[in-house]
């Protein structure tokens, strides 16, 4: 049956099951183009931003540094001492990057993935080690895209370049001829401006290719015909979910008998909010009163919300509904003790549905 499977062709859709167990693993869809392109915006969005407070802090360092050069170590420790406080002093300068950078790195994946954590992706793998299975995934569709990508990459980075410099040919040839100052002012512009449009151009491209990946993804996941037989084979043999459609089952018949044995109750004995219990009595089909529902809490709050509903008689008497509860059982005749104080609560009823009638 393996093989036969095996043979087919993938046309159906991944059911839940499967979705599940290939998060379980681990195996979801994440673009790697949008991971390492929002980190480069990232970085050079700090870098412009902090640019300014690290420069000043870098003339500080080497001022101080300078400013000591010419003296002489008192000693190991002293020198030790001042190679701590530079380092860090240059650690102070990039930390916050550094801290942006990894924050920004687990977003992004948790974005792509909806926060899957898998132990099981971390466990090396015979495949993933096989240098047959390494080549068999360089030359498969998954590796010509990458490919495509590695390509599409290069062609974009030339054609900002080429466009941006054809664009300001003359002002770049003018740095020639201009002041130090004046051209790296500039130059520090342009190189700004065709970082951007390369950014904005990669970052189009990761979008493409975190639509292609999720798409390769459910195309992995999709299953053979006998695979989803046999995947609904085993969950109608598995108890756990037997029992769970028991329950339901069990949950819905229980919800269409209380709305049938209210619908059919002559009245509704309440606490009033404890306890509730319907009762029924025919004289011409029963010798005494009969419990068609009782419920206590939650379910005697649904017993009176449904009697509301169905215009049913609701009578609050505390004693005779705790009582009722207590003493009777469903689809069973009341006790014998109650028939009297049941009989005033019917005759009430009763006489208020022929002032009604008539």
């Amino acid at each position: 049956m393996s093989d036969n499977s095996s043979d087919q062709e993938k046309t159906e859709e991944p059911t839940a099951r499967k979705l599940e167990e290939a998060r379980k693993e681990g195996n979801v869809s994440i673009s790697k183009e949008v991971s390492s392109v929002l980190l480069m915006i990232s970085a050079i969005m700090m870098f412009v931003g902090t640019s300014g407070t690290i420069a000043n802090q870098l003339t500080k360092l080497f001022e101080s540094s300078f400013a000591n050069s010419g003296q002489g170590f008192a000693g190991r420790e002293q020198a030790i001492s001042i190679v701590n406080d530079t380092l860090w002093a240059g650690m102070r300068m990039i930390a916050p990057t550094l801290i942006i950078l990894f924050l920004v790195a687990i977003g992004v994946n948790m974005a792509q993935t909806g926060g899957v954590f898998s132990i099981e992706a971390l466990q090396p793998k015979g495949s993933k080690m096989n240098p047959l299975s390494g080549i068999k995934r360089i030359f498969s569709a998954q590796g010509f895209a990458e490919l495509v990508k590695g390509f599409l990459k290069l062609f974009i980075v030339s054609i900002v370049a080429y466009y941006t410099v054809k664009s300001d040919i003359n002002h770049f040839v003018s740095f020639i001829i201009s002041p130090l100052d004046y051209s790296m002012g500039e130059t520090g512009s342009y190189i700004l401006m065709f970082v951007s449009r390369i950014m904005a151009a990669l970052f189009i491209l990761s979008i493409a290719d975190a639509v292609f990946q999720r798409f390769q993804h459910h195309k992995q996941l999709r299953m053979t015909k006998q695979e989803v037989k046999d995947e609904y084979k085993q969950m109608e043999g598995d108890p756990h979910v037997k029992n769970q459609r028991k329950q339901f089952g069990l949950k819905l018949r229980k919800q269409k008998r209380l709305d049938h044995a209210v619908l059919s109750s002559d009245v509704v004995v309440t606490n009033p909010t404890h306890y509730a219990v319907a009762l029924r009595y025919n004289p011409e089909k029963s010798s005494a009163p009969m419990v068609m529902v009782k419920g206590k809490r939650l379910r005697a709050l649904r017993i009176k919300e449904l009697a509301k509903n169905y215009g049913i008689p609701i009578v609050e008497n505390v004693p005779v509904a705790r009582a009722l509860y207590a003493t009777a059982e469903e689809d069973e005749y009341i006790p014998a003790d109650l028939y009297r104080a049941v009989a005033e609560i019917l005759a009430y009823v009763f006489k208020l549905k022929n002032k009604h009638k008539v």
